[in-house]
Order: C-alpha cells, then sequence, then structure tokens
C-alpha cells in the first residue's frame, strides 16, 4: 500500500489557506430536529424525496452524525429491505431486494448494486466509506437502468461528503471507547478567492477489532486502522456556470482474523489475514445553461484502487492441529482502475416540449474499467501421524492465478417527464448499452503442473443491453402523491474461469461435483420490476412517510454458488449460473416530530423471494433443493424504530432498535443466519460550539452473525460443517465534537 502521510501532511497544508481566506463565523451552533424532507442529488435534477417516483430512503446530516460512529455499515440498519455479506474486515458487498455479490474470489467484477462517492464510482469497493462529514446518503432501491445503468440492477447507494460554502466553518471531533477504540477527525471550509470556496477533511479511525488471536498472543490481529481524506472546490464561473471538483484518499490498513474452527472471538490463525484497500479518486462536475432552452452538465471522475485481501486458509497453528501438520495461505492482489465520462442535456424551463408541458434528458455515458488480480494459494497437509493408513506425507500445494480483465460501456440515454395534467405526471426513460469485455488469465501449479506451460483462459463477450422505467404519479393535494412504476434493470454476462481450468485437459473432478461444460459462459440477467407506491408530508409538515409495494421477476437471474474440489481449504470451484427468480415485499418509513424536543422515526422492510429453476446440480452432499427456496442474503424483514430528543438546553439523545430476519448466507449450502435484535443509544449535551456524546452500539451484546459457510475443514475426515463470522458485540464509547 502506498504511504498516507505525504497525503496527510498536504491537506494539513491548506488548512491555514483556509482560515485565513474569511475571518467571519458563525458564533453558534445547534442540532436542531432538522427537515422532514431532504433533496435527491443523484438524479438528473435536484429534486425532494416526494417528487421521486421509486421506493428511496434519504439520510441527511443529522441522521447520519446521531446515527452511526465510523462506516457506511453502520446505516444499513436504517434502510429497508438492504444487507451486507460480512465477508472482509468492512462491508463491501450489497445486497438490496436479496440481490447483490457475496463476494469476488475471482472473475469478472460484476457489480449489481451502484456505490458512488461524490460521483466517484466505487461500485464493488465501497468498503473504504468513511462517514466523518458526509452531508447525505441516498438509497434507491429496485433497478435504475435510465439513470445509471447495468451496475445498478438492484438499486444504488448514492454517498455526498459534505459541499464547500463561502462561510467559514470547521467541524472536529474525538472519540474514544473500548477495544482501544481511537478516532479523530478535522474538516474546514470557506471562502479560498473570489468565487472560489473549498473544503478539507481528514479523519482517522483505529481499534483492535473484537477478536483475540491465542496463537500469536495478541488482540489486534483484526485491527481496524482507516484514514480518510476529502477535499473540494466550488467554482462559480460566472453566468450560471459552476464547477465542482471533489478529491477523495483513502487508505484502510485493516486485518482480517474474524474466523474460528470454534465459532467464536479467540482465533488460532498463525497467519492472520489482511483487508487492506488504498483509494485514490476524483471527479470534477460542470454544469451551466447553453442558452434559454438547455442545460449542460459534464461529469468525469477516475480511481484507482489497490486491494489485498489475505487469510489463514486452514484457521489454526501447529500446535491447535495438531498431530496434524496443517497449513495454508490465501492472498488476492487486485489493482482496479475506473475511469468515467457523461454529457447530459437538459431541458431548462424555456426549453420545454410538447406545449410546455414535458421536461427532458438526453444523454451519453462512458465506463474504462481494468483490473489486475494475482491470486496466491499454497500450503500443505501431513497426516503421517495417522500411518500406516496415511495418504498425505505430506500433500503440497502451491497455485498462483495471474489474471488482467478490461471492459468498456457506452451508453445513451434519454428521459421524458410529462405533466398529463396540473395533478398528473407520466415520466418514461429508456437507455441503450453496448458493453464489452477482456479477459484473460494464467493459472500455474507449481507441485502438480508445469509453471511454465500455464492454463490460460481467454473470453471476450460483447453484448448489447437495455433498461428503462415508466412511471404514472398522481399529486392528491398539496403535499402527497401516489405512483406506479415499471422499470427494466439488466447486468452483463460473463464467464466462470476456474470452471472452465476444472474441465480442461487433464483435470480430475471430483466424482461428487457434477459440471457442464456449457456453464463456462453465462448469459446476461434481466429484470422486471413492478411497483407501486405513496409518500408524503402531513400534520404541516411534521409527518413524512412512505409505503412502497413491489414484484420482480429475474429471468437468467446469476446465481453464485461454489463447490469444495479437494480437502484443501483454499480449493474451490466457483460457478455463476442462470437461473429464474422472483421476489415480493414492501417496503415503508416514517418520521414525526412529536413536538420540539420529540421525534420518532422508522423503517420496516418485507421481502418473499423464491427461486423458480436452477440448472445445476448441487454438491452431492447437499440435501436440500435450491428450487424453491429463498435468495441468499435476503432477510424476510428488516426493521428500524427509534426515538430522538433534543431540548432548547442541549441535552439530545438517540435511540434505535433494529431487527432482521434469518436469512440463507449462500446459494451453496443452506446454512442460515437466525434473527436478530440489536439496540443502539446516544446521549449527549450540546453547546453552542462544543458537544459531548456518550454511545453504545449492541447494547445488550447480542450474539449475531454477518456471513456463514458449510465445507470440510478439519482433518482427518474434512466433515462438512458450519462455520459463521460474528458481527460486532458490545461497543462504548464517548465523542468530543467542535464546530466553529
Amino acid at each position: 500500500m502506498k504511504n498516507h502521510k505525504k497525503f496527510s501532511l498536504m491537506v494539513c497544508a491548506w488548512l491555514p489557506v483556509c482560515t485565513l481566506a474569511d475571518d467571519s463565523a458563525d458564533e453558534s451552533y445547534e442540532y436542531p430536529p432538522g427537515p422532514l424532507e431532504e433533496v435527491v442529488v443523484s438524479e438528473f435534477r435536484r429534486s425532494s424525496v416526494q417528487d421521486l417516483d421509486s421506493s428511496i430512503t434519504v439520510l441527511n446530516r443529522e441522521v447520519i452524525e446521531t446515527a452511526t460512529l465510523q462506516h457506511f455499515e453502520e446505516l444499513i440498519s436504517l434502510i429497508p429491505n438492504m444487507n451486507y455479506s460480512g465477508d472482509g474486515a468492512r462491508a463491501r458487498y450489497f445486497q438490496m431486494r436479496g440481490i447483490g455479490e457475496l463476494e469476488q474470489y475471482e472473475g469478472a467484477p460484476n457489480p449489481s448494486v451502484g456505490f458512488i462517492i461524490d460521483d466517484i464510482d466505487l461500485s464493488g469497493v465501497g468498503g473504504i466509506s468513511n462517514v466523518f462529514d458526509l452531508q447525505q446518503v441516498e438509497v434507491l432501491r429496485g433497478p435504475q437502468a435510465t439513470r445509471f445503468g447495468a451496475s445498478a440492477l438492484a438499486g444504488l447507494v448514492y454517498v455526498q461528503s459534505a459541499d464547500p460554502s463561502g462561510d467559514f466553518d470547521v467541524n472536529a471531533e474525538i472519540m474514544a471507547g473500548n477495544d482501544e477504540t481511537f478516532g479523530a477527525g478535522a474538516a474546514i471550509g470557506g471562502r479560498l478567492a473570489d468565487r472560489l470556496d473549498g473544503r478539507f477533511s481528514l479523519h482517522h479511525y483505529q481499534g483492535n477489532g473484537f477478536y483475540d488471536n491465542v496463537a500469536l498472543d495478541t488482540d489486534d490481529s483484526n485491527e481496524r486502522d482507516e484514514w480518510t481524506a476529502r477535499g473540494k472546490l466550488l467554482w462559480d464561473i460566472g453566468g450560471d456556470w459552476e464547477a465542482k471538483l471533489s478529491l477523495l484518499y483513502a487508505n484502510f490498513d485493516n486485518g482480517y482474523d474474524a474466523w474460528s474452527p470454534e465459532n467464536g472471538r479467540i482465533t488460532f490463525s498463525n497467519n492472520p489475514g489482511r483487508d487492506e484497500q488504498e483509494t485514490w479518486g476524483g471527479s470534477l462536475k460542470f454544469s451551466g445553461p447553453l442558452g434559454s432552452s438547455v442545460d449542460f452538465v459534464s461529469i468525469s471522475s477516475y480511481a484507482e484502487s489497490d486491494v489485498l485481501f489475505s487469510f489463514d486458509g486452514e484457521w489454526g497453528d501447529t500446535a491447535y492441529w495438531s498431530p496434524y501438520g496443517y497449513d495454508y495461505i490465501y492472498s488476492d492482489t487486485r489493482n482496479r482502475d475506473s475511469l468515467v465520462q457523461e454529457f447530459r442535456l437538459l431541458s431548462s424551463p424555456g426549453g420545454r416540449l410538447f406545449n410546455d408541458r414535458t421536461d427532458w434528458v438526453l444523454g451519453a455515458y462512458f465506463q474504462r474499467l481494468e483490473e489486475s488480480d494475482e491470486i496466491l494459494s499454497s500450503g500443505l497437509y501431513d497426516d503421517s501421524a495417522d500411518a500406516p493408513w496415511s495418504y498425505c506425507t505430506p500433500c503440497l500445494d502451491y497455485t498462483t492465478l495471474d489474471s488482467d480483465y478490461q471492459s468498456k460501456n457506452y451508453s445513451i440515454f434519454g428521459r421524458l417527464d410529462s405533466d398529463l395534467t396540473d395533478r398528473m405526471r407520466l415520466n418514461f426513460g429508456l437507455r441503450y448499452e453496448r458493453w464489452k469485455a477482456d479477459y484473460a488469465d494464467a493459472f500455474r501449479d507449481y507441485i502438480y503442473g508445469d509453471p511454465d506451460q500455464p492454463v490460460r483462459n481467454d473470453f471476450r463477450p460483447r453484448e448489447n443491453l437495455w433498461g428503462g422505467d415508466i412511471s404514472l404519479d398522481y399529486q392528491l393535494g398539496d403535499d402527497a402523491r401516489v405512483y406506479g412504476l415499471i422499470s427494466r434493470g439488466y447486468k452483463a454476462g460473463g464467464f466462470n474461469p476456474s470452471l472452465a481450468r476444472a474441465l480442461g485437459p487433464g483435470a480430475a473432478l471430483d466424482p461428487g461435483v457434477a459440471l457442464d461444460p456449457g456453464a463456462i459462459a453465462y448469459d446476461p440477467e434481466k429484470l422486471m420490476n413492478y411497483e407501486t407506491g405513496i409518500k408524503g408530508l402531513w400534520l404541516e409538515g411534521r409527518l413524512t412517510a412512505e409505503l412502497a409495494l413491489f414484484y420482480m421477476d429475474r429471468k437468467d437471474m446469476q446465481l453464485r454458488s461454489s463447490a469444495q474440489f479437494t480437502d484443501n481449504p483454499n480449493d474451490f470451484v466457483f460457478i455463476t449460473s442462470n437461473a429464474e427468480g422472483h421476489s415480493y415485499g414492501l417496503e415503508a418509513s416514517i418520521a414525526w416530530q412529536l413536538n420540539d424536543q420529540w421525534r420518532l422515526h422508522g423503517s420496516l422492510g418485507l421481502l418473499d423471494s423464491e427461486i423458480d429453476d436452477y440448472r445445476l446440480d448441487r454438491e452431492a452432499d447437499i440435501e436440500g433443493e435450491l428450487i424453491g427456496r429463498e435468495f441468499a442474503h435476503a432477510p424476510p424483514y428488516t426493521l428500524n424504530l427509534g426515538v430522538s430528543y433534543a431540548n432548547a438546553q442541549g441535552w439530545v439523545g438517540r435511540l434505535d432498535f433494529n431487527a432482521m430476519g434469518s436469512y440463507y448466507f449462500d446459494y451453496s449450502h443452506d446454512e442460515k443466519s437466525g434473527s436478530r435484535q440489536t439496540v443502539n443509544l446516544k446521549l449527549g449535551k450540546q453547546w453552542s460550539q462544543w458537544s459531548v456524546f456518550a454511545w453504545v452500539r449492541n447494547l445488550f451484546d447480542e450474539d449475531y452473525y454477518t456471513r456463514g459457510f458449510s465445507f470440510g475443514l478439519e482433518p482427518p475426515l474434512f466433515e462438512r460443517s458450519r462455520y459463521t463470522r460474528l458481527g460486532d458485540p458490545r461497543h462504548y464509547g464517548i465523542t468530543v465534537s467542535y464546530r466553529y
């Protein structure tokens, strides 16, 4: 990983400049209850939540600051029908309505849930989402093809950090808690020059990670060591033209030692893993009028990420597995570059069509994604202790997989929003995408093969894809509306490199694994979403509520499973195949400002999903059928209920009760998570500039699971067993903040 110190010094060097730019200050700062109507900025035009015909959750700055501690994964409990996979130190793989990746061990990056920070596309590598100095988070559920294309089959997360303004302000905090948790951050913004505003922030977080490693006699093998720096410049060019430059640097240097043969918080790894990600990114947005009828928007972004993901393959050491010699390691080093360019033409009030009743958008989009991947798997198994019945004295493994992937997406899109009457509006959007990819890899087996003659894969898929939406909404009154929506999402097809190798010349498959050469490639997925909902403001704006009902039909759904190839705990064949499935459910949210002090809030997601068809056989020792089963990581319900309090003397508090139903961990087996309930509490006192909060997450120390596997790990029989990863236990501490 690159050194972060140089960048940190560069950011700090700016701070005196910002301080001298404007010596005015707001003498008081309060945390008011906050507005109940947020603004959506990820749409083509700025709009309120009530104006958008889609199921959406928007979390403003107040909610982010009071409901979280450090990371976006802590917000997921507030979002109906959203989940994440605990396959790493931080949540990197998200699911909406039961759709989304659970991990990426090989092959083409092909995310189902888009993840964007300040117009920088980090889909599939969004684990660096620190929440310090964020302004807003938008979560759009269901396919967003018109706006975001193939990377938003299931939905989109759009994260916006605080924007610069002409007013000088400082936001700083320091935090300390159990498990040797410590965090500190500072953000400063204001006028840098005439018509030029800037904002810069730096944040660091560290903690031991809640696990004790007895093999190494340490309590920080699962550590979190996370740096995030952001910068923004906003230039008022003149003539209603504006340019915004956003920069992001993140270095998450985290350990990954969260798995144990005994399924607890005591680990035995002699080679604990790492989950490190360093990302440099930036975006540049130009916008302004081309005349009296048309506005122009250009968004350019680039991101480079270096990711190291490794783990101890057998989760133990020599003493733990004695009398057997058993030691494996796995390491995956990825480098990903993403370049995006989007152009839009939007109608201004003077350019509306059809008797001045229709707004329109026309745009073009290009993305180039490149990823190189280096995977190392090595180890040994020695069962000499079982002589004369031993069969490995020892068995050695040493393999590498080097791959290069490049994809290019070319899209055109358009949208019409037409006022049919004073109360009724018809909206229609369409997107066409040309996608092409090039993938090549080389697999070398240094023990049982010839490394000078690697097994190679080469895939070059080309596809034409399309999606869109049509909706009709009706204004019930001044502050409420109902809508009906039909949307079509899509996702590019792909290929299975490990399956191609397993079926290649000289390969010897386990007889319990039934594989078909026709399964090496799989088709694009199509998703039809039918949705209706109501949303609005009532009680003079003190009550806001949303309710959405949906039905989704997945054609050629991409279902990923794995099969254990040998007793080597690293040796799996990963297979994505086409299946059929459907789901339906409900999403609701409410926020009610009871009076000047009290607010109630809540959200509910209900989901029923089912696999209708599956074309491959499962492993021989899996008894259950996938047909008729629910999707993986698709909890039948998600629930948040909470209350917030703030009085004129500055005393504030927030209490959240979160619940989630039991869900299947994967498609490769039928292990389930079990249901869970957690409680978070935050209490504090605020003054004009200072605030002090005491907080506790998972108040009652509930044991719950974020990921689970079923495979053969333990010698000498390697019987299939259940292994789970625990979520964070009770976590408590104090945060002191300053604003000027």
